[in-house]
């Protein structure tokens, strides 16, 4: 155990050894943790850090994962109401649930400042693609990223004679038409995502909608979850866009269809942060806990297969570690799909204040282009394919409607679509403009 590690331990945990020198072991120490991550994930890091605190401490650990019977949006509200009655949750950490919860946790006094380690902060990036890893005031960290990107059955592209593709531009090509399988954004979060990672990937606004468009208009079918478009690729459709978690667990379990990508320099990607809860029951087991999630032996268990030396024992867990030596360390090692970010040409710069400005009226707008108007879409995209060298017909299709055109347009359509009588107003129009525009150029 190194010199740090060895003072840190000792520091938080001095009151407890002392008060147990040279007496008999008492009741296991106690960690409370709410977490919307899988069982999986749940048991491997909450199994590793029981083994490595007894190692480190001699005294046994008890860990509780409170279930309150919901996702992330769940546990924001669940927690948002009990502090509003008391001063502690009595729960010590929050595992996992996107940047945006954690913010508004941080802004609302529900997180509890933390000191991150020099080595933690020396191997995790304040910003990266724009997108901060960490809180600068302490009060969360990224525990591990997600990015997005496409799912390929190389085994049906090779009976469809296709090459493979390698960015969000090969799934807009007309060979691809018919042969993609999508999600409602409007169901899926993922899947609004990823389609943001499509339109950021174009020149601009207009660019990247008429990419978007083109890619839409190839689908094959449109799910109502993004996992379940994923599972399409095995029998229904040679390709899907896909969170990357969802990708690499495919990739396992068929191993010799299936590939993922995350396409080179135009995929962002997002933390997913760990914190202590305000007024936690156990402080300095909290603080230990969250500095062990961050430490290079524990975001091994994100990325490696089971059985491998640092990595999980039961469950792979199929995520991308923040840490930057662990892609070094363990190099030839990593589970399939898994890709290093802090890689040159991997970084991609996002607008994160039009994406969180857009991220709504984007679902919105595919929802009426694509799902609610699809059997025209198909026909006018049909058509584009069939006619190349027609520059106004692919210019038409690919146009935007009217009051979306601008960024300051894009913001006051977002601040109507909070409002259901105006949303209803506002998407009646797009299926008008779009079913118009459509018919126009299938002609």
């Amino acid at each position: 155990m190194d010199t740090t590690w060895r003072k840190v331990i000792w520091g938080l945990l001095a009151g407890a050894v002392l008060a147990g020198c040279g007496k008999k072991a008492g009741p296991a120490d106690r960690l409370v943790a709410i977490s919307p991550h899988n069982r999986n994930i749940e048991q491997e890091f909450g199994e590793a850090f029981r083994r490595w605190y007894k190692q480190t401490t001699s005294r046994d650990l008890a860990i509780e994962w409170r279930d309150v019977g919901g996702g992330s949006s769940t546990i924001l509200e669940y927690l948002r109401n009990v502090y509003r009655r008391a001063e502690t949750s009595k729960i010590d950490v929050v595992f996992g649930g996107g940047e945006d919860n954690f913010m508004k946790m941080a802004a609302e006094g529900i997180l509890q400042q933390m000191k991150l380690p020099e080595d933690v902060t020396a191997q995790i990036p304040g910003t990266f693609g724009g997108q901060e890893m960490y809180d600068p005031d302490g009060f969360w960290c990224g525990a591990a990223i997600s990015g997005f990107g496409f799912l390929y059955n190389a085994t049906l592209l090779k009976r469809l004679r296709l090459e493979p593709p390698r960015r969000w531009e090969d799934l807009a090509d007309g060979r691809f038409y018919d042969l993609v399988a999508l999600a409602d954004p409007m169901q899926s979060g993922s899947a609004a995502a990823a389609y943001e990672m499509i339109v950021q990937s174009g020149k601009d606004w207009p660019d990247g909608w008429a990419k978007l468009l083109s890619v839409l208009g190839n689908a094959k079918k449109f799910y109502n979850g993004a996992s379940q478009a994923a599972d399409a690729v095995v029998s229904e459709a040679p390709v899907a866009t896909c969170i990357d978690f969802y990708g690499m667990v495919r990739v396992t379990k068929y191993p010799e269809d299936l590939v993922y990508v995350s396409p080179r320099g135009q995929t962002a990607f997002s933390p997913d942060p760990i914190g202590i809860l305000k007024n936690p029951p156990s402080p300095a087991i909290a603080r230990m806990f969250v500095e062990f999630v961050l430490s290079k032996r524990g975001q091994a268990l994100w990325c490696l297969k089971v059985g491998a030396a640092d990595g999980p024992v039961k469950h792979a867990l199929f995520r991308q570690p923040i840490r930057r030596d662990v892609y070094e360390a363990y190099a030839g090692h990593l589970l399939p799909g898994v890709v290093n970010p802090y890689e040159a040409g991997n970084e991609m710069k996002v607008d994160l204040e039009m994406r969180k400005v857009r991220f709504g009226v984007l679902r919105n707008l595919v929802r009426a282009a694509a799902i609610d108007c699809g059997d025209g879409l198909k026909k006018a995209r049909k058509k584009v394919i069939d006619r190349p060298s027609d520059a106004a017909r692919l210019a038409a299709f690919g146009a935007l409607p009217p009051d979306v055109a601008t960024r300051e347009q894009i913001a006051e359509v977002a601040a109507k679509l909070k409002d259901s009588t105006l949303r209803d107003r506002v998407v009646t129009g797009w299926q008008r403009f779009f079913r118009d525009k459509y018919a126009e150029v299938a002609k």
